[in-house]
């Protein structure tokens, strides 16, 4: 296997492509840390504009997709404390969440005087929507698995709804997500969602989703638009605006109280079913589930080579996840 000099992709990446020393495309294209620069502010200008656009008198002026990890706590920081925004932050509890993410999201919550919001969906329903991405990924565009796991696609499908709903129902004008840079492509710092009036284009996609997971996945993934079909909900990604390290990340989450939990194996800061995602994507695609992610940051110099090598060479093997496996009924030797 052939790997980026630079930033380590393999070329198991498709459609990756390798100069003659030994420098893939993406990192060609990568701007000028001058450009990059410009381009994160301008990105952050306009995150900037859109909340001064949207403060009101409502009880909350967001919804933040709060996963309990490093980069959504961070993000649920940075808009209270910095944006001054009233933020209600919802945690989806997928049934694997680390005890110790339980108690990040009290402490950081309490200690931003944020409300918080825990959706528990049934065990039963999201163990099959695991299982079912596990031994099929085509229910997601081969882009979408490229980034991220299918297991991950389907479980952040399902998210992305409900915040969506959520902020339907309660009339909140914003959703904010922890994304950072090589999780989404960059132009998704800010989205325009019309819920309405991109009903019918959704449909084709849940109905993808039902024939795949069963008639339970319709109300969870069905967003019902309300009266009001040319209502708007903007979704911003604050971290894609930003240039900050993960141990910087972590050093200003320490005086809330957030702690890595130990028991979420070598992937995740939040959820243990990560693992298991890592794990198939690799056997599937031949590399890590992370690897355009950590490509990114060693691009934008948050990464050093050094720190990427270790956390690509960190694989969940087989005995990690296979209790994972048998929670969910899902047969490893089959996939």
């Amino acid at each position: 296997m052939t790997s980026c000099r630079r930033c380590l992709l393999p070329d198991t990446v498709p459609g990756l492509r390798f100069d003659d020393t030994g420098l893939c495309d993406l990192c060609l294209e990568t701007p000028s840390v001058e450009e990059l620069g410009r381009v994160r502010a301008a990105l952050r200008e306009d995150m900037e504009r859109v909340i001064e656009a949207h403060r009101s008198d409502r009880p909350y002026e967001c919804i933040v997709a709060y996963s309990g990890g490093k980069d959504s706590s961070y993000t649920l920081k940075l808009l209270v404390e910095t944006y001054r925004l009233r933020c209600l932050a919802i945690t989806v509890d997928n049934g694997f969440l680390a005890t110790r993410t339980y108690t990040n999201c009290r402490v950081v919550c309490e200690g931003l005087g944020v409300d918080h919001v825990l959706f528990t969906p049934r065990r039963s329903f999201m163990n099959a929507l695991y299982r079912g991405s596990a031994e099929d990924e085509s229910v997601h565009p081969p882009a979408a698995v490229r980034r991220a796991s299918s297991i991950c696609n389907s479980c952040i499908g399902l998210i992305n709804s409900h915040m969506v709903q959520k902020a339907m129902e309660m009339d909140v004008p914003l959703i904010a997500g922890g994304y950072i840079g090589g999780q989404l492509p960059r132009d998704a710092a800010r989205l325009v969602l019309r819920p309405g009036l991109q009903a019918e284009r959704r449909s084709p996609r849940v109905e993808r989703l039902v024939r795949s997971f069963g008639e339970e996945a319709r109300p969870y993934f069905t967003i019902r638009p309300g009266a009001d079909p040319n209502r708007e909900i903007t979704v911003i990604n604050p971290m894609l605006g930003l240039a900050i390290r993960e141990d910087d990340i972590m050093a200003a989450l320490a005086p809330l109280g957030w702690k890595r939990p130990q028991e979420t194996g070598v992937t995740s800061t939040n959820c243990r079913m990560n693992d298991l995602g890592v794990y198939l994507h690799q056997k599937r695609h031949g590399f890590h589930a992370y690897a355009l992610e950590t490509a990114e940051q060693v691009r934008h110099g948050l990464l050093s080579l050094e720190e990427a090598t270790a956390k690509l060479a960190a694989l969940p093997t087989r005995d990690d996840v296979a209790w994972i496996a048998d929670r969910i009924s899902l047969d490893l030797d089959a996939i």
